[in-house]
């Protein structure tokens, strides 16, 4: 039977967990991004250490030995990830304090807008007590990694996790996979959006939904939220002939995909289009049709001249096109909205 179990980390001092920085994966399979906190965020986290406020309790997973033999690390953090990685950079000098900090302990001293090295020149004994500040650090057991999954996405309820985020927390077959097609070059070089949040795994596991539809029932499936999720529960486990199987179509039509377009290109720079453009190349392949960037720049402009002529005089302007043009706008993963626009796609590309 699986077990977790949770103690707290002994002298988990500031200095001591920062010393141990190259033995902590900060970023395991279930975590979401870092990068997302506000400069204000950072150095309230700063202000409340020096200042003697308590912070929110930190979960760390402590390896076995076997899994210290294997990674060469003792800990992943299951929980505080941005809390740690903030300490880190203020000790780095990546950041500042405030410039309206107040040093409690003695107003009379002033901290305000120093880096941590300023910090440590001129009031060496503040610099000692912040490093010594102990960070509420709980350590986690298990035998079974979907157990540190599950506890942190219960961990993180409360917290305005977007669905990506708590879907990667699902764990399983179909959310590793979904983790590597996210990997793909096509969405590492190609696509506008970044990943802070997981883009890349939400627009990742819409494809995979794409074909895990077409192999389930031949027919096209919302991209919701609700079919992506019951996706990744469904073939969490027991389903690798398919997953494989699926996965192998969207990494061919992504390797194509790839070659047509250029770095951070501004035609992918919306999730929406990601899927009419995947199943734009499906349907090329199908036909014979070759899918070119010019062509789809030409089409981006058509419907763009489209626009101004409909603001000019409506009547006179192509209605599939002003259509096209306000569906990219809402309901972008409904299945009737990308049927209709991979139409009237597919219609205008062939004559531009």
């Amino acid at each position: 039977m699986s077990y977790i179990e949770t103690n707290p980390v002994q002298h988990s001092t500031i200095l001591r967990i920062y010393s141990e920085k190259d033995q902590i994966v900060t970023d395991p399979e279930y975590q979401r991004n870092g990068g997302v906190w506000t400069p204000e965020k950072k150095q309230l986290l700063i202000d409340s250490i020096l200042n003697n406020y308590d912070i929110p309790k930190m979960y760390f997973h402590q390896f076995d030995r076997k899994e210290k033999q294997e990674t060469g690390k003792s800990y992943s953090i299951i929980d505080g990830k941005q809390r740690i990685e903030t300490i880190w950079s203020f000790i780095e000098g990546k950041f500042c304090l405030s410039d309206d900090f107040e040093y409690q302990d003695d107003n009379t001293i002033r901290l305000s807008g120093l880096s941590y090295d300023d910090i440590s020149k001129e009031y060496p004994k503040i610099k000692i007590k912040f490093d010594s500040f102990v960070l509420p650090i709980i350590g986690v057991q298990t035998d079974d990694l979907d157990l540190i999954e599950d506890m942190f996405s219960r961990l993180n309820e409360a917290v305005p996790l977007n669905s990506a985020e708590k879907r990667n927390a699902f764990g399983g077959d179909m959310v590793n996979e979904i983790r590597k097609i996210s990997k793909h070059p096509f969405f590492s070089t190609k696509v506008k959006f970044s990943n802070n949040r997981y883009q890349h795994y939400e627009a990742a596991a819409r494809l995979l939904l794409i074909e895990v539809s077409l192999e389930e029932g031949e027919k096209l499936y919302d991209t919701k939220k609700v079919y992506l999720d019951s996706m990744v529960k469904k073939y969490k486990s027991g389903y690798i002939e398919l997953i494989d199987r699926v996965s192998s179509v969207v990494k061919y039509y992504l390797d194509i995909m790839d070659l047509c377009f250029t770095i951070g290109d501004n035609l992918l720079r919306a999730q929406g289009n990601i899927v009419v453009y995947y199943l734009l190349f499906k349907w090329a392949e199908e036909t014979a049709f070759l899918v070119t960037r010019s062509k789809l720049l030409s089409f981006t402009e058509l419907v763009k001249t489209n626009r101004e002529i409909a603001e000019a005089n409506y009547e006179n302007a192509d209605f599939d096109l002003l259509e096209y043009d306000r569906l990219t706008q809402q309901g972008t993963n409904d299945a009737s909205n990308i049927r209709e626009r991979l139409r009237i796609l597919t219609e205008n590309i062939v004559k531009v």
